[in-house]
């Protein structure tokens, strides 16, 4: 592969599977990943590794149900994914807008949560609810876990926000790096 410069890459990254699938055979894949710059993901945590072969977001298919109903697909669904900064900082904030009368959950971008939060009259606001959480991306893996699942678990029970856990796919390390 060809040279990419370090700030062109975030290598490292961990997925325990899923969350990506091969784009080649739709295999789900467990391990370690790389993104480049332009959004691209690769197997191996290095885009240096002889080995790696192209992933693509899997899509659970009660996702796709949820993005047929009516005003749910008219919410950005548009996750942040963690900066450089971020994992320099060692965390970052994700950012949801959560249906009051069902567990529907969409992760979305701080301005689209900044809508909710201030009921700006463009957002559905008496429907949705506005929820964001802390996120640990770097440190011990097992405490990276344990950390991410305890905040998510207070948040659900502080915002009564039941299924959280389960929309985040109990992905405890997603988005975790080895610190380098």
């Amino acid at each position: 592969m060809a040279y990419i410069p370090k700030n062109k890459v975030q290598t490292n990254l961990y997925t325990e599977g899923n969350e990506y699938i091969y784009a080649s055979s739709k295999l789900k894949y467990t391990g370690y990943y790389h993104k480049l710059y332009n959004g691209k993901i690769f197997s191996e945590g290095t885009p240096n590794h002889p080995n790696i072969k192209e992933l693509i977001p899997y899509i659970s298919p009660n996702i796709e149900n949820r993005k047929n109903n009516s005003i749910d697909n008219l919410i950005p669904t548009s996750p942040l994914f963690p900066t450089p900064q971020d994992y320099k900082n060692g965390e970052y904030t994700r950012y949801f807008i959560v249906k009051r009368n069902e567990p529907i959950f969409i992760e979305t971008t701080k301005t689209e949560y900044n809508k909710y939060k201030s009921k700006d009259p463009s957002s559905y606001w008496r429907l949705y609810k506005h929820v964001s959480l802390f996120w640990q991306l770097t440190g011990e893996i097992n405490q990276v876990a344990r950390t991410n699942k305890n905040i998510t678990e207070l948040i659900e029970q502080r915002e009564q926000v039941f299924g959280l856990g389960i929309y985040l796919k109990e992905n405890w390390t997603q988005y975790y790096q080895v610190n380098s």
